[in-house]
């Protein structure tokens, strides 16, 4: 028991002194996910889900996924439209929907989180509320916060055991294998027409690491993310995005990624990233079925701790709900 104990500690450590948050390497499709102010930005409700997958030959390799949405919302008695028409034409390859500056809004949303590692894992809620105003003509200021419930637990077919007969270890699966802990986020977006940059914590509570109900010295960290990006018109059809995210926290090396999108018709993109010390990235997408985004990504192991294998893949969709034209009411008009 006692070895066991020493064991699972180590490891938990380990991953409360490192980063503890799940990593995407597409976030510049969906920085919501990562910061509770950056929802909302256009005039339309979106839908997102996010799976990625590392060293898919390895048993127990790291898998996360998660499902996020937002929308600006109307409080009061207001008549005019919240939600733009939106791919009014019902094209099959859309124009990504423009964001929506000059208006004071407010942007509710909220999102799910499952995080894995060899036999721990992390399932997170999380509900958020954003207020965004006017800061000058042609640009916007958000600030958001969100809370929710995350729990932290071990996921006993994952876990190989020296004795397989060994009854204190089950006894504290049955006791006490998890923990269940309030947590806040909260998040500043400064963004225009062509540009996005946003500051975020998460855990911001620092809550303790309780294992077996003993109050160990360890805690779920803060993590602080700061991204940006902004787009250049090369011409009618082309432009070129560089964007970059920032994500740290005390006790464990920081994380930094660079890139650039170039985006066709405002409906195609392809991506080419580096994530300092660790990978290259490439990846890809396009708005597809009158309302769906899709996007991939792969990574190159380029740093000095080699990876045993290559296969890191990260898959994206979106959905984009817009209002619907009443045309038969239009035409009475």
């Amino acid at each position: 028991m006692m070895k066991n104990l020493i064991v699972i500690s180590f490891l938990m450590c380990g991953i409360v002194f490192g980063q503890q948050e799940a990593q995407f390497s597409q976030y510049y499709s969906n920085p919501y996910f990562f910061n509770p102010a950056a929802g909302g930005l256009t005039k339309t409700t979106q839908f997102d889900v996010g799976f990625r997958r590392q060293w898919m030959n390895i048993e127990g390799s790291p898998l996360s996924f998660y499902a996020s949405g937002h929308s600006e919302v109307r409080f009061g008695k207001s008549k005019s439209e919240v939600i733009e028409e939106f791919n009014i034409d019902r094209e099959s390859v859309y124009a990504t929907p423009e964001k929506r500056i000059g208006v004071s809004k407010h942007v509710i949303g909220g999102k799910m989180l499952s995080d894995q590692i060899g036999p721990f894992m992390k399932n997170s809620i999380m509900a958020s509320y954003a207020y965004h105003l006017r800061f000058t003509e042609k640009t916007m200021l958000g600030v958001g916060l969100s809370g929710g419930w995350s729990n932290l637990g071990i996921n006993s077919s994952r876990v190989i055991l020296y004795d397989e007969d060994d009854i204190e270890y089950a006894n504290f699966l049955t006791r006490n294998s998890n923990q269940n802990i309030f947590d806040v986020q909260a998040g500043i977006t400064f963004y225009g027409e062509k540009f996005t940059l946003g500051i975020s914590g998460t855990q911001l509570l620092e809550n303790g690491l309780v294992i077996d109900e003993v109050v160990t010295q360890s805690q779920f960290g803060r993590h602080l993310f700061a991204f940006g990006m902004y787009e250049f018109e090369l011409s009618d059809e082309y432009s070129i995005e560089p964007h970059f995210m920032l994500q740290a926290i005390g006790n464990a090396p920081i994380s930094f990624n660079m890139g650039a999108r170039v985006i066709v018709k405002d409906r195609y993109w392809g991506n080419l990233a580096y994530r300092f010390g660790d990978a290259i990235n490439v990846g890809f997408g396009m708005n597809v079925a009158g309302n769906f985004r899709l996007g991939y990504a792969y990574d190159f192991s380029a740093g000095q701790v080699q990876r045993f294998n290559n296969s890191v893949h990260e898959l994206m969709l979106g959905y984009v709900i817009g209002n619907n034209r009443n045309v038969e009411k239009e035409l009475k008009d």
